[in-house]
């Protein structure tokens, strides 16, 4: 992952998800859980290839969210090497929306653990001689979960999720902003984070389908926005209406964007017109105390903020008290800025300190239990041996 990336995350608040940014584009998240058969469903487009989930059971926004949240974690954690990101159940009870853990929330959140990991997308790219490159791929390698009160569990994340995270395809996202605009409207929740994974500079107009009535999907490198958000769309008016109804909760919840959509001249044809300012409307009430910019020009001898620079200071001062940044800036002896940052997450990382101690203790007390222990494979190689009329290795 890189280096700015990471630090930008670490830097934040912990009402910031890393989103990995793909997902947050992918046509795989659905309102609600319902049967589909996949083979139905025609394959979308991303980053100009063909995609398309071919096996596993259908993805939620509720997944969604979690997933995002486990992802997260890796990459607070420095994305570990193994992949493996330890959580405590009553965490992803809450993450879930829960706010009691029992029998009933501990399957919820192991029926969602099922969904992620049984999903199988493919990405096909048409080579210049026609045939096609078809690469499967997942989500979760394994994950384990307990029915103990106050258990701990843990998920492997795929070695393509982990990849695109240590690269840098990280897209952050203000939890209590998600949390507001999918409590109204899941829609609008869903919508909302393909838009947070775009670059809105200048604006940019979204099909809201692939193609005409009747007519041939048209070219595009990214998702119609119907495809995206998985809405039956053979009925477009009620599809553009429900759409409409969407962005109005977004830019109420979120007042950066502005969001219109349009009618096209096309029969049949809508697009979404959407632009986003660049800070938040939050984070631009958040006031700068003189004693802070005081301190910044002593510690940085006399050079002001850059614009990037006032924006995390406002993000740092809207989770701490003025003096506590005064302190760091002053107390620095080499890079003030880094220095303050460093310290913030320190503060942020004391939260999750008792549920990684207890995380350690579970694993070793798993550990001292399967010592000693023949594995799957030593078993099997020895049933298979006595089978054969072979003596037991």
């Amino acid at each position: 992952m890189s280096v700015t990336a990471q630090d930008q995350l670490l830097a934040s608040s912990l009402v910031t998800i890393g989103h990995e940014t793909n997902l947050a584009r992918a046509p795989l998240w659905d309102v609600r859980a319902r049967p589909v058969q996949l083979e139905l469903i025609a394959p979308s487009i991303l980053y100009g290839c063909k995609f398309a989930q071919v096996a596993g059971q259908p993805l939620t926004v509720t997944d969604q969210r979690l997933f995002a949240e486990l992802t997260t974690l890796y990459v607070r954690a420095k994305c570990p090497e193994n992949r493996r990101v330890p959580f405590s159940l009553g965490w992803a009870a809450r993450v879930i929306g829960h706010e009691t853990v029992g029998g009933e929330t501990r399957r919820l959140v192991r029926a969602s653990l099922s969904r992620l990991r049984s999903v199988t997308v493919e990405s096909a790219l048409r080579e210049p001689d026609g045939h096609e490159t078809v690469l499967g791929w997942g989500l979760l390698d394994r994950y384990l979960t307990t029915t103990r009160g106050g258990g701990m569990g843990f998920v492997n994340l795929s070695e393509e999720i982990s990849h695109l995270l240590r690269a840098g395809s990280v897209t952050y996202l203000h939890a209590p902003t998600w949390d507001a605009i999918s409590n109204e409207d899941s829609v609008a929740g869903r919508l909302w984070t393909f838009l947070e994974a775009e670059d809105l500079r200048g604006g940019r107009r979204y099909s809201l389908f692939a193609g005409h009535p009747r007519g041939v999907d048209e070219e595009r490198n990214m998702p119609a926005i119907a495809d995206l958000l998985r809405l039956d769309w053979s009925k477009r008016r009620n599809v553009a209406s429900r759409v409409r109804l969407a962005c109005e909760v977004i830019s109420r919840h979120d007042p950066r964007y502005s969001l219109e959509l349009v009618k096209s001249r096309s029969a049949g044809m809508w697009r979404i017109e959407a632009s986003r300012r660049l800070r938040t409307a939050v984070l631009d009430e958040v006031p700068i105390p003189g004693s802070v910019l005081s301190a910044w020009r002593r510690a940085h001898r006399g050079r002001r903020p850059s614009a990037r620079q006032i924006e995390t200071l406002r993000e740092v001062l809207s989770r701490r008290s003025a003096p506590w940044v005064v302190a760091q800036l002053t107390e620095a002896e080499a890079d003030p800025f880094r220095h303050l940052l460093t310290a913030d997450t320190k503060l942020s990382q004391s939260r999750r300190s008792e549920a990684i101690a207890s995380e350690t203790a579970w694993v070793a007390e798993k550990e001292a239990l399967a010592a000693g222990l023949e594995s799957v494979g030593e078993i099997m190689k020895r049933i298979a041996n006595q089978a054969g009329g072979q003596p037991a290795q």
